[in-house]
């Protein structure tokens, strides 16, 4: 529970402030880099924050 109030109080979001390697992806095709490996997880490697609704009224207000 300290941990929830901790992140409300900086406004930090546990879905959109950690990186993905959806958004990874993106900045090194972006950069053009050599594409960084897979997770080994299928949900972790195309899981997508940006399509994700937290839930977080603060979060929506800095996207």
């Amino acid at each position: 529970m300290t941990m929830g109030i901790l992140r409300r109080l900086a406004q930090r979001c546990e879905t959109h402030d950690r990186s993905s390697y959806v958004e990874t992806r993106r900045l090194e095709e972006e950069l053009g880099m050599e594409p960084s490996p897979a997770p080994p997880s299928f949900v972790d490697e195309h899981a997508d924050p940006s399509l994700i609704d937290c839930g977080n009224s603060w979060c929506k207000q800095r996207r």
